[in-house]
């Protein structure tokens, strides 16, 4: 392995390494296609999933400028959101989420977590969401600044140049893990939310000159949106921590094909995908992340879009509790 670049400083609050496990499950068997299993839903507890490992750097950035309230944004059941509620309450901040949709009678899930976090909610609609979301942010740290308050943004996911140090890391984690146990990974598959994630893996894999084509499956947005994005993100942080390395568009793998009925959302095929998979392998996957991006590679599988007798490293994100409030479309009430 190249040597290790010095990221910026960080709290270390993510249980890693993560551990990278066989997938039995297989749609198609004699493609001799093999899958792992990279589970970074095991970051934590209240902290799980990938969104901590890019919240360890931010969470330093803003303690550091002296921040006293944080305001961020996602769907009702957002990870992030939740992740970043729990550190507020932890360190003392208040907290501001803009959340896109409608509130529930009920909490549930993430939400639920927010809630008891002690985080202040704001509900935007989706098309406000989408159309604004970057000014609905500075116009609520506006309203704060007046207030004499110090606050801290963060995007969507964490998904900044600092953010992508966490997905940078954990890709030279995972070439790492794959050495030492002589596997050999000519694919790396995940979800694609907000971008930062695929970013950090693509550059890890350009630093280390590793081989491997990365697979991200959109799970809201389309392709030019997020292979822009992600090579946008990629240069600034290049540009921010003079590492020289070259990005190529053509190298970014991005289907939009696999979002269903929207953004978190599922139907009946999602939701039998979900039940089938845990009961055949006992791992839980996602509405909104994991679930999309592994019928995406089981349909790439099938389809020999991949190679007979590659190797497959799929990043489990996360998400466990944003299955909860998905319980009528799982068991039909």
């Amino acid at each position: 392995m190249r040597y290790k670049p010095k990221p910026p400083p960080r709290f270390q609050l993510a249980m890693t390494p993560t551990p990278i496990e066989v997938f039995s499950l297989t749609p198609a068997p004699r493609s001799g296609v093999e899958i792992f299993i990279k589970r970074d839903d095991q970051t934590g507890s209240e902290l799980s999933g990938n969104k901590i490992r890019k919240m360890e750097f931010i969470l330093y950035d803003l303690i550091s400028k002296k921040s006293d309230v944080i305001i961020t944004c996602g769907g009702v059941q957002s990870n992030h959101c939740r992740v970043v509620a729990a550190l507020a309450a932890r360190i003392g901040l208040d907290c501001e989420l803009i959340l896109k949709g409608r509130s529930t009678s009920l909490p549930d899930g993430n939400f639920l977590l927010d809630k008891l976090f002690g985080a202040k909610v704001r509900f935007v609609t989706e098309r406000e969401y989408e159309r604004n979301i970057e000014g609905i942010l500075k116009r609520r740290a506006r309203v704060f600044q007046k207030r004499g308050r110090r606050s801290y943004i963060i995007p969507e996911g964490a998904s900044t140049s600092l953010g992508i140090w966490g997905y940078f890391l954990a890709g030279l984690e995972l070439k790492k893990q794959l050495d030492k146990a002589g596997i050999k990974a000519d694919y790396i598959a995940c979800a694609v939310g907000s971008g930062g994630s695929y970013t950090g893996l693509y550059l890890a894999s350009l630093y280390l000159k590793w081989p491997v084509k990365i697979l991200g499956f959109a799970v809201c947005r389309d392709t030019d949106y997020f292979k822009s994005k992600i090579i946008r993100l990629a240069k600034q942080f290049l540009e921010n921590y003079k590492l020289d390395l070259k990005p190529d568009p053509s190298e970014i793998i991005i289907d939009d094909n696999y979002i269903g009925p929207g953004y978190a959302k599922i139907g009946r095929m999602e939701a039998d995908f979900i039940k089938k998979v845990a009961v055949n392998s006992g791992i839980i996957l996602d509405p909104a992340y994991t679930a999309k991006s592994m019928i995406g590679l089981f349909n790439y599988i099938v389809e020999k879009k991949i190679r007979k007798k590659s190797v497959v490293v799929f990043i489990h994100t996360g998400g466990l509790l944003s299955i909860f409030p998905q319980r009528g479309k799982l068991f039909g009430r």
